[in-house]
C-alpha cells in the first residue's frame, strides 16, 4: 500500500484555509500559529505536486487542482469525524459494516432468507455474487469479510471455515437423449455422451469449469472444445435444447431457472464420483459470532428450501448431500 506525505491535520489546515481565504483566521481557529499554517500548506503542496491555493488574491483563492482537493479533502474529513465519533461512542453491539460474497449458484437458495438473518446483526452491510477466485483474493485483501464459496483458502492459517454443503455433480443430458439403461452410472454413458453430442462447458477461468475439466481428463475422455458459456442458465438452456450434454452440481439446477423437466439428470459413475463442498470463509477473530450463526442460518436455510425441493423433483440426490 502506498505511503502518503500529508496526513488528517494537514488537509484540515488546508480545507479551513480555502473556507476562510485568510492564514490568520485559519491559525486562531485551529489553535495553530501563523508561520505553522503557511508551512504545512507549502509542505502538503509540495507533497500532492500541486498549487492549491492562490495566494495571489485576497481573499486567498483555490486552483483547479485545489478545487478537487478541497472536495476530496472535505469527504475524507467527514469519514475521519465519523469514524472518531463510532469510536468514542464505544457502541460495538452490533457489526457496522460486513461485506458478503456468494457464490452464484447459492443465490437463489440463500439470497433473501441470508440477508434477512444478515439484518439482524449488522447496522450496514453488502452482498455480491460471482467467481470464487475473485471473492477469495477480496477477501485475503479486505475488500470483503465474509465468502460462501467452494474455495476454502485451505492453506491460508489465518482463515475460519465453516462447511456448508457437500454435493454431488451430476451428469445433464437432453430429456429424449437414448441411453440404455445398463449404461446409466457408469463410465460407458459419458464415452456415448462424448461421441454422440457436444459438451456444453464452464468457461475455464471458473473454479467449477476447472474441476470439470481436470475430472474428464481423468477418466480419459477428451470432449470437444466448441461450446463454452459463463453460467449455469446458458449451459443448461443448450441442453435442454437437445444441442449437447453437461456436467454440473444440484444446486446450480436449483438456481439455473431451467424446470428440471426439460433435461435429464444422471449420476456420474459410481467410481469415480465428484464432489463440490461450499465453505463459509471469514478472517479469524474479526467479526465476533456472526460468521457462526450466519452458516448455521445457512444450512438451515438450504434444508428448507433447497433440500425440500429436490426431495420432490430428483429424489435420488438427497442421500448423497450433506449439509453442515
Amino acid at each position: 500500500m502506498r505511503s502518503f506525505d500529508f496526513d488528517l491535520k494537514a488537509l484540515q489546515v488546508f480545507v479551513m484555509t480555502a473556507q476562510t481565504g485568510n492564514m490568520t483566521e485559519t491559525a486562531r481557529r485551529l489553535g495553530l500559529t501563523q508561520s505553522s499554517v503557511s508551512q504545512t500548506l507549502a509542505v502538503l503542496e509540495k507533497s500532492v505536486k500541486a498549487q492549491l491555493l492562490d495566494r495571489s488574491v485576497r481573499p486567498i483563492g483555490v486552483t483547479i487542482a485545489g478545487r478537487y482537493f478541497f472536495d476530496q479533502s472535505t469527504h475524507l474529513l467527514s469519514q475521519a469525524e465519523q469514524t472518531q465519533k463510532v469510536l468514542s461512542q464505544g457502541s460495538f453491539e452490533q457489526l457496522h459494516l460486513v461485506r458478503i460474497a456468494l457464490v452464484d449458484s447459492l443465490a437463489t437458495a440463500l439470497g433473501k432468507p441470508l440477508i434477512e438473518s444478515v439484518k439482524k446483526r449488522t447496522e450496514n452491510w453488502t452482498l455480491t455474487t460471482g467467481r470464487s477466485h475473485m471473492h477469495a483474493d477480496a477477501l485475503l485483501s479486505r475488500q470483503l469479510d465474509i465468502i460462501i464459496s467452494d474455495d476454502a483458502l485451505e492453506d491460508n492459517p489465518d482463515i475460519c471455515r465453516y462447511p456448508i454443503i457437500s454435493e454431488p455433480f451430476v451428469l445433464v443430458v437432453p430429456k429424449h437423449f437414448k441411453m440404455s439403461v445398463q449404461d446409466e452410472s457408469t463410465l460407458l454413458q459419458l464415452k456415448q455422451l462424448e461421441a454422440q453430442l457436444d459438451f456444453v462447458r464452464y468457461n475455464q477461468d471458473s473454479l467449477i469449469g476447472t474441476e470439470i475439466e481436470r475430472y474428464l481428463r481423468r477418466l480419459g475422455i477428451e470432449a470437444n472444445i466448441r461450446l463454452q458459456l459463463d453460467n449455469t442458465f446458458a449451459v443448461l438452456s443448450m441442453v435442454a435444447a437437445g444441442i449437447g450434454w453437461t456436467i454440473t452440481t444440484p444446486l446450480c439446477l436449483y438456481q439455473s431457472g431451467i424446470e428440471l423437466n426439460q433435461v435429464r439428470c444422471l449420476p456420474l459413475p459410481n467410481k469415480a464420483p465428484l464432489h463440490r463442498q461450499l465453505t463459509l470463509v471469514c478472517r479469524r477473530h474479526e467479526l465476533g459470532d456472526l460468521p457462526l450463526q450466519m452458516a448455521k442460518d445457512s444450512c438451515e436455510i438450504i434444508k428448507h428450501t433447497f433440500v425440500t425441493e429436490l426431495r420432490k423433483t430428483l429424489p435420488w440426490l438427497e442421500a448423497k448431500i450433506t449439509i453442515g
